[in-house]
């Protein structure tokens, strides 16, 4: 019999790693404390004050995690084989339980949420993995990393024994969702489309022998900017905040040439700040194409045979060539333009399935 399955929501995971860095901070406090307190002889005072000093950090430490504990409330959901349902939980109590019986598909989902920082705002995705039943739909995982998610709803399909639509409406069968990319059903709107570029993401398609090859000669020039931008504002913060600490800066020279040190720091103080313009100009030149034969699809040259990867993910600006053990992932912000990123992804597989002999048929579902 299968196990239960527990998953649970990504507020909860992130408590429990913020308790886990609270430990590791508390170990380091202490392995600095300890020694600190022995040496200054705090251990051969009065009993009473070690023991109000030691009452004092037990508190002062264990406090964070008796907050965190209080406020959060834990939520996770439960895919139970015995009973063949799924329980909706928070703090050990079932809000509500759903019959395995009732469910007709499973589907993947997102939503957002923004949070403040100190810095202004960050926006967090999140991805869930989608119950339907007749007329509901429950979220029943999720998580912030797709390809983690993705995994997880093949593993409750499997277990549950139900279908996952895809976005394109398809529904693939559990007993399908181990297949090899190049055996898997392409959407009828891929097989069906002509697809093209915008010519300022420089795409060209070529033929070598019966192989397909997309060559991208994209520069953004955007990012080049921002990259000299970025990199000047480090070079300056690393050479003045660090170097005049040190009498290193250039307003420290008195003599030209300066001393060995303070070029040598020049050197250095250039070499770091400029990492992010070297950055987007390796981007830029070095060699960026796709190319797919028969049996194998070639990112820059390195070989994914289909056998081995079960399908190609586009979220946001990346790809991601995923099977159940391990993930891929191919940037798409130095291969062409944002509104270029579906079309290299229906062109990926559009040519898998031309060149592994698949029939357009076979997207007709």
């Amino acid at each position: 019999m299968e196990p239960t399955l527990r998953f649970r929501d990504h507020r909860s995971k992130n408590n429990r790693t913020i308790h886990w860095i609270l430990l590791g901070i508390d170990l380091l406090v202490l392995s600095i404390l300890i020694p600190t307190f022995y040496s200054s002889d705090i251990f051969d005072g009065d009993p009473v004050t070690l023991i109000v000093i030691a009452g004092m950090a037990f508190i002062f430490f264990l406090m964070p995690h008796i907050f965190l504990k209080v406020m959060q409330k834990p939520k996770w959901t439960e895919v139970d084989p015995i009973t063949k349902s799924i329980r909706f939980m928070e703090n050990n109590k079932i809000l509500q339980s759903i019959p395995w019986a009732s469910l007709q598909f499973l589907t993947y989902s997102e939503y957002r949420y923004t949070v403040k920082t100190k810095n202004g705002s960050k926006t967090i995705t999140v991805f869930t993995v989608l119950a339907h039943q007749e007329k509901e739909k429950f979220s029943i995982a999720e998580s912030t990393n797709y390809p983690e998610l993705r995994l997880i709803g093949e593993r409750i399909a499997k277990l549950i024994k139900l279908s996952i639509q895809e976005e394109s409406g398809i529904l693939i069968p559990y007993t399908d969702l181990d297949l090899p990319i190049h055996k898997r059903k392409i959407p009828k709107e891929i097989w069906d489309s002509e697809i093209t570029f915008s010519p300022r993401s420089q795409l060209s398609v070529e033929k070598i022998g019966k192989e397909s090859l997309l060559k991208s000669n994209y520069k953004p020039k955007f990012y080049l900017l921002i990259a000299v931008s970025v990199s000047f504002a480090f070079t300056l913060m690393i050479h003045f905040f660090i170097g005049s600490a040190f009498e290193l800066s250039i307003d420290s020279w008195e003599t030209f040439p300066p001393t060995t040190f303070q070029l040598i720091f020049l050197v250095i103080s250039i070499g770091l700040g400029f990492i992010p313009l070297a950055y987007v100009w390796w981007n830029q030149i070095k060699k960026k194409e796709i190319q797919i034969s028969s049996d194998t699809l070639y990112w820059n040259g390195k070989a994914y045979p289909f056998v081995e990867w079960e399908e190609i993910l586009l979220k946001q600006n990346t790809l991601y060539l995923v099977n159940d053990h391990s993930t891929k992932t191919f940037p798409l912000q130095f291969f062409c333009e944002t509104n270029d990123f579906v079309p290299v992804r229906n062109w990926i597989q559009k040519e898998i399935g031309k060149q592994s002999g698949r029939s357009e048929d076979l997207g007709r579902f």
